[in-house]
């Protein structure tokens, strides 16, 4: 007797050394990384490239977003907003633990040949495996705990009291609440016992504007047409042409050109020679004179005669 006693002292012995020796710790085992924008974590964390890694041990605590804890073995756990959970990993980090005294949260992850548990303060979740774990979980203050099991859970779900031995097993797809934690009080429902749904964002729909009238192109005023000036019968049309003489030029035969002229009686066809004096040369000026005065007369007498005939 006394030598079993010494034996177990001495195997004893190192273990309370390595519990009080200063300096001395236990590497504790990671649970997963934490995705979060506002959550707190109270315990042992290690900041990693992609987040903040959690060891065993810690509590997390939501802020007004919804926390991810993404485990090492391969899943999520979702913890709602506002909610307190800690998790704790066995040495070989198959098993968890966790623990929740209010608030809601989501586990979706794959089991293997271990079991995971879950605590409230009234009642103790127990998940075998193998299978995969897709339950949502709801704790009010006063003590209603609300169990679902999601329409992908193979793992079976055994409920008891903490204080009793009685166990209730929620079947797959189905909602159940337990009254203040007391499995006697246990009534199926059809709520949703994980994240609460965030609430519909009404938009408020202003009626539709009338559709605009088709606005037709503007008709053009019609204008009155502009009379045609028209020349009347009693009108008289005058034709001013200016006529050139010189007195040293031979006398033209003006009747060809002339007679080609088309008159009537109601048009007047003024004609207005420009008579030039001749050029003045040396000893002949008189003889000169003479001559272009007979000419001058000779072809304004036939000018007259021919327009006489015309227009009488």
């Amino acid at each position: 007797m006394l030598l079993m006693r010494v034996a177990y002292q001495r195997a004893l012995l190192p273990v309370l050394v390595l519990l009080v020796t200063p300096g001395v710790t236990v590497a504790q085992q990671a649970v997963g990384d934490l995705y979060a924008t506002d959550a707190s974590v109270k315990g042992s964390v290690m900041l990693a490239g992609s987040g903040t890694s959690v060891l065993s041990g810690s509590s997390i605590h939501a802020g007004a977003q919804a926390a991810t804890l993404k485990l090492e073995r391969g899943g999520n756990v979702l913890v709602c907003p506002g909610t307190k959970l800690a998790v704790t990993a066995s040495q070989s980090g198959r098993e968890l633990m966790f623990s929740l005294n209010s608030g809601n949260l989501e586990l979706n992850y794959p089991l293997g040949a271990s079991a995971d548990t879950l605590l409230t303060p009234d009642l103790r979740l127990l998940m075998p495996g193998p299978g995969t774990v897709h339950l949502a979980m709801q704790v009010t203050p006063q003590g209603d705990t609300c169990v679902q099991s999601l329409p992908w859970n193979t793992a079976a779900t055994v409920v008891s009291e903490s204080l009793g031995d009685a166990t209730y097993q929620v079947k797959p797809d189905e909602v159940v609440v337990f009254k203040r934690g007391h499995l006697s009080e246990a009534v199926r429902t059809k709520q949703n016992c994980g994240c609460p749904l965030s609430p519909p964002v009404h938009v408020a729909k202003a009626p539709p504007p009338p559709p605009a009238l088709e606005s037709k192109p503007a008709q053009p005023t019609p204008q009155a047409a502009e009379p045609l000036l028209t020349p009347s019968p009693q009108e008289h049309v005058a034709v001013e042409a200016p006529f050139v003489f010189r007195a040293s030029d031979p006398s033209p035969d003006l009747t060809e050109i002339v007679a080609t002229l088309k008159l009537e009686n109601n048009k007047v066809l003024q004609l207005e020679p420009a008579v030039l004096p001749p050029p003045t040369t040396k000893g002949g000026a008189s003889q000169t004179s003479e001559t272009a005065v007979k000419q001058k007369h000779s072809f304004f007498s036939r000018v007259g005669a021919f327009l006489a005939t015309m227009f009488h």
